[in-house]
């Protein structure tokens, strides 16, 4: 096992903090009941603790105010005491490593080594100890097989989580605070990461608190557990063996919904009655893009009253194939055919029906909950699918609006959402969240049902009831797939089993710009100091704005086009990725050539526009010139990774780090945003509001699409605001572990841009179409 914590450390690391909590209280703004009240807690420096309890216990709210990331609204949001080694908790006084539930959010930099370093470089920690703990820390959570230059937009979830893990590892702070960790990692990781986690808490001393659900991978292994009550305080406080032997706790806190080593929550397993066929998969490849990797083929006939559960490694594809069989995607390869028992006068092809013919017929819960949410309220979210879902043919609306109500009415009571009947979607606990998510696609009675991770975040109690409605479903003659880690509810399902593995011989996917080839950091270029790369492309295009002609324009295309090579970019390639620049450029030119100033010859005559030598000229200029401002820069980014230019900034022209990362940050979230819109408009088909229809419907299901984009990016932001406050961000003074410096090869680029711009104008005025353009 990796000693992760003990590289460089001191005095002040090697320690943890004391907890104490008196009467402490917390109540979220437009919720109706506090999420913490009357807490009373004594946590000695270095204790390992489980916090457990029911969903909705408060459990994630009270690491955040550990984290001092709460913000109060009023001064009736917080009441008592929640004191760190004696200092308000509020006043992040003490380093505190958070790990969140969300992996998207829980990324900041664009390599895997710059965010393992983040935290610690925000504890300005020596740059020489940092470098130490980074492959340690990413051995200690399974990802020491990586390069440290892998680009973490190319990970999958369970890979962020571990990420997220690692950079609190490289921290060592005095309190580490984990929601659900292991959450996202496949059952065989989550052995190794746990012991990673304890391994540090152990060499460092620090502080653990872990929330988890499922107690049995960790309560072994901790000092002490504390089961919180629901909108309470402490309900009990034991010593984590009492867990394994006795035998009246063990009973009560499972009644209580608490996951009890070896005490499984019962329902009765489906009676398998397999019906008729549905849906046939034949040699079915799902991909998320021509550019994305490709899942290996499947075969699969799925029929009525039967279940299969899919397996697979993090990053093998199992999301990507459920979106395919739940006609959300189209398939990369093979087959997917809907019979006429579930197609019902529609076409054979899930992937051609509308919405809400669709939501009638084949339903999929998203892997994120937010992602399916299009109301205001839990009620109206339940209501929405049946109101639009459409009968056979589809046509006639399956309910009438009686129908509807008590359908709801039903729901509420059984996911346990009643009391949040008429509360915010998006104010919901992530297990509440994941309930209701299940419930919006069970409200349209779908023959066809399509689970990614449905149980995840639940409590034993909300499990058995939700497991105990997929029960119901089988037995109703409901077909149902589900990506799960969950053995448990693949038993009680009685489901058959898909296993995925990566496809060996495929390059995994690159995030790339709208027009970028080459990855960043493998080619000559990309080792040039970003500021030289930036003052040699200002210096090469800044002259052109001077004059609108064609010679110095060509000579700037020209250079830059012959430095391709060393960026890493193949000048075919790049123009079969910028066509839409190409296509801009001649529009543009044609544009200029019509309404541009005339003389000469006239070549062509369209009612008042006349097209002449002296219009032509213009119009290939400045198509030219638009070409010739835009390739350097796009040179410029295609090498260019924007931590490395974020640290020359800080570092070389003394910008301040906080706008600098600030602005790193929303660029990775900005990147993040292009998917999440195309996930957006997946999750939404899938709830009946579709892009088939109308021009006036399509427009109008962008339109609102559009509005979720907006919701979800202030939230995401909100998160990795989180979770950078948590690594320390913005606190003092900080260190880098990428020193910026300038070179003579980097003195060489920018003396290379600044003769360029020179060559162009003096081309320009020796050719004698030197136009000034004020002049």
């Amino acid at each position: 096992m990796s000693s992760v914590a003990n590289t460089g450390a001191t005095a002040d690391t090697r320690r943890g903090t004391e907890i104490i909590a008196r009467s402490f209280g917390w109540h979220h703004a437009e919720r109706e009941k506090p999420a913490i009240a009357s807490l009373d807690l004594d946590i000695p420096a270095g204790q390992k603790v489980l916090l457990v309890g029911p969903s909705g216990a408060g459990k994630s709210t009270l690491l955040h105010a550990l984290a001092g990331l709460l913000e109060a609204d009023d001064s009736e949001q917080s009441t008592g005491l929640l004191l760190i080694d004696g200092s308000d908790a509020f006043a992040r006084e003490h380093p505190v490593g958070l790990m969140q539930q969300d992996p998207e959010t829980q990324v900041v930099q664009s390599r895997v080594a710059d965010d393992v370093a983040f935290g610690a470089e925000n504890l300005a920690v020596d740059p020489v100890i940092i470098r130490q703990r980074i492959p340690e820390a990413l051995d200690a959570v399974g990802l020491g097989m990586l390069p440290l230059d892998h680009r973490t937009q190319e990970l999958s979830g369970g890979q962020k989580q571990r990420l997220a893990l690692a950079g609190i590892l490289a921290m060592q702070p005095g309190l580490m605070l984990l929601d659900e960790p292991t959450a996202n990692v496949d059952p065989e990781g989550i052995g190794p990461l746990r012991d990673a986690v304890l391994n540090a808490a152990e060499v460092s001393g620090a502080t653990l608190l872990v929330v988890e659900h499922r107690l049995d991978a960790w309560a072994r292994h901790m000092d002490r557990v504390i089961v919180l009550e629901p909108g309470g305080g402490v309900a009990h406080d034991l010593d984590p063996q009492r867990l394994i032997d006795d035998e009246e706790l063990r009973a009560e806190l499972s009644a209580a919904g608490l996951w009890v080593p070896n005490y499984l929550p019962q329902v009765p397993t489906a009676a398998i009655a397999p019906g008729e066929l549905l849906l046939e998969a034949d040699q079915l490849v799902s991909a998320r893009t021509d550019d994305a990797p490709r899942t290996q083929a499947v075969d699969l006939s799925v029929r009525a009253g039967t279940a299969t559960v899919i397996r697979g490694e993090n990053g093998a594809g199992k999301s990507t194939l459920a979106l395919t069989l739940g006609g959300l995607l189209q398939p990369a390869a093979g087959q997917l055919q809907a019979v006429e028992a579930l197609a019902n006068g529609l076409d054979a092809s899930p992937f051609s029906w509308k919405a809400g013919a669709l939501i009638g017929r084949i339903g999929s819960v998203f892997q994120e909950p937010e992602h399916q949410f299009v109301t205001q309220s839990v009620r109206e979210e339940l209501a929405f699918a049946p109101q639009r879902a459409k009968a056979s043919g589809g046509q006639e609306l399956k309910y009438d609006p009686a129908e509807v109500d008590a359908l709801v009415d039903s729901l509420l009571a059984r996911l346990g959402l009643e009391h949040l009947a008429e509360a915010n979607p998006f104010t919901l606990s992530g297990g509440e969240k994941r309930r209701l998510s299940v419930g919006t696609v069970l409200a349209a009675a779908p023959q066809v049902l399509i689970l990614d991770e449905p149980t995840f975040g639940q409590d034993a109690n909300t499990w058995r009831e939700l497991a105990g409605l997929l029960v119901e479903q089988l037995e109703k003659g409901t077909a149902i797939i589900a990506v799960t880690h969950d053995e448990h509810l693949a038993s009680v399902l009685a489901a058959g089993e898909i296993r995925l593995a990566p496809v060996a011989d495929q390059a995994p996917a690159i995030t790339r710009g709208p027009v970028l080839d080459a990855p960043v950091g493998r080619s000559w270029l990309a080792k040039i100091n970003p500021l030289a790369k930036l003052g040699a492309v200002a210096a090469a295009t800044l002259p052109l704005i001077t004059t609108l002609d064609w010679v110095s324009a060509v000579v700037v295309v020209g250079a830059t086009l012959l430095a391709f090579p060393l960026a890493g970019l193949s000048v075919g390639r790049f123009f079969q990725r910028a066509w839409p620049l190409l296509v801009a450029g001649v529009i543009g030119a044609w544009g200029i050539a019509l309404v541009g100033q005339d003389s000469g010859a006239v070549y062509a005559q369209f009612g008042i526009f006349s097209i002449t030598e002296g219009s032509v000229h213009g119009g290939i200029a400045t198509g030219l010139r638009a070409f010739a401002l835009a390739l350097p820069c796009i040179l410029l980014l295609a090498t260019t990774n924007p931590s490395d230019l974020g640290g020359a900034l800080s570092q070389q022209l003394r910008v301040p780090h906080r706008f600098v990362l600030g602005a790193l940050a929303g660029m990775r979230l900005l990147g993040l945003m292009v998917e999440e819109f195309s996930t957006l408009g997946l999750a939404r088909r899938a709830r009946g509001v579709g892009n088939f229809g109308t021009v006036a419907q399509r427009i109008g299901a962008k339109l609102g699409q559009c509005l979720a984009l907006l919701v979800q990016a202030l939230r995401r932001a909100g998160r990795l605001a989180v979770t950078m406050e948590a690594k320390g961000f913005g606190l003092g003074e900080r260190t880098w572990i990428r020193t910026a410096r300038f070179t003579s090869k980097d003195a060489a680029v920018l003396t290379a841009g600044i003769v360029l711009g020179a060559a162009a104008i003096g081309a320009a005025v020796l050719a004698g179409t030197y136009n000034l353009v004020w002049g």
